[in-house]
C-alpha cells in the first residue's frame, strides 16, 4: 500500500500531513502478522515447572456423597486487555454449574472468586480453598485462546477529515480451546475431564478492529464452553455410572442411597 508524494502534497496541509504519515504507518503495521495468546493452564498450575503431569498416585479417592463441589478458573498469563473480566468468568463459570445441577450425587456447587487460585498454587491452594469453603471436589476450568490477524491485500486508504482508515484491510482468526477437569482435592485424583473448542473470522475497519476482535474472542469463549459443557454432561454421566466400579473410587452412601438409580429414596 503506496501513496506518491504528489498525492500526499494534494492531500495533506502542514497539519494534514501528520495525519498522512500518520495513516501510513498505520497501514504498514496492519500489514505486519499479529498474534496474540491467552493461557490458562491447568498443567502450570497444578505441577508448575512440568511440562506433563506425574503419574498417578495410588491414593483412592474418598467421596462422602452427595459431595460439594466447586467451579474455578486456573490463573492465566494474558495481557490485561485480553485478559477474560471476574464477570466474564462467572458467567461461563455458570454453564459449568448447570451441567452438575441435575445429578443429585452433588449436593452443593460454589463458584470460586478467581482471586482465590494462586499461579503455579497446585494442590497445596486447592486444599485451602476446599477447607476455607467447605468442598470435597474442584472442576477447573482451562483455556487456551490465539487470536490471528494481518492485513489482506485488498485493503485500502480511505481520508476523512479526521485521518486514515484502513477499509475492511484486516481479518482475523480466533481459535479457542477450553477444558473442564474435576480433581477430588483430598486425593488428587482426576475424576472427570471434558473439552470443548471452537474457530472464529472476520474482518474489520482499523478503528473498528479492537471491538469486532474482543467480539470474537467472547463469541469463541462462548462456543468452546457450550461444546465442553454438552460433553461434560455426557461424562458425569459415565462418571455416575462407573465411580461404583472404579477401584480407584469409594463411595460412602448415606441410607437409602440407590447407588444404580443415581438418586436417594430417603426423605430430605
Amino acid at each position: 500500500m503506496e501513496l506518491t508524494r504528489r498525492q500526499v502534497a494534494g492531500w495533506a496541509s502542514a497539519a494534514g500531513l501528520g495525519w498522512a504519515l500518520g495513516g501510513l504507518a498505520g497501514c504498514a503495521s496492519m500489514n505486519q502478522a499479529n498474534k496474540q495468546r491467552q493461557v490458562a493452564s491447568v498443567l502450570s498450575f497444578l505441577f508448575p515447572g512440568k511440562e506433563e503431569p506425574p503419574a498417578p498416585g495410588s491414593q483412592v479417592a474418598v467421596l462422602n456423597v452427595p459431595f460439594r463441589i466447586g467451579v474455578a478458573f486456573v490463573p492465566d498469563t494474558t495481557r490485561a486487555d485480553m485478559r477474560l473480566s471476574e464477570t466474564e468468568r462467572q458467567q461461563l463459570a455458570t454453564k459449568v454449574r448447570d451441567a452438575f445441577a441435575r445429578f443429585p450425587f452433588v449436593s452443593r456447587i460454589e463458584t470460586v472468586p478467581s482471586l482465590y487460585l494462586e499461579p503455579g498454587g497446585g494442590f497445596a491452594n486447592l486444599e485451602r480453598v476446599g477447607a476455607l469453603l467447605n468442598l470435597d471436589v474442584i472442576a477447573l476450568l482451562s483455556y487456551d485462546q490465539v487470536q490471528h490477524a494481518d492485513a489482506s491485500g485488498w485493503s485500502f486508504l480511505y481520508w476523512t477529515g479526521v485521518g486514515a482508515y484502513v477499509v475492511e484491510g484486516d481479518k482475523f482468526e480466533v481459535l479457542t480451546a477450553v477444558e473442564c477437569t474435576v480433581f477430588d482435592i483430598r486425593s488428587h485424583r482426576l475424576l472427570m475431564r471434558a473439552a470443548g473448542t471452537a474457530g472464529n473470522k472476520g474482518g474489520a475497519t482499523l478503528v473498528g478492529f479492537t471491538e469486532k476482535a474482543r467480539e470474537a474472542r467472547g463469541q469463541g469463549f462462548a462456543q468452546a464452553m457450550d461444546q465442553m459443557v454438552t460433553n461434560l454432561q455426557g461424562e458425569v454421566q459415565a462418571f455416575r455410572e462407573r465411580a461404583p466400579k472404579d477401584p480407584m473410587i469409594r463411595l460412602v452412601l448415606p441410607p437409602g442411597y440407590d447407588a444404580a438409580a443415581g438418586n436417594s429414596s430417603a426423605p430430605k
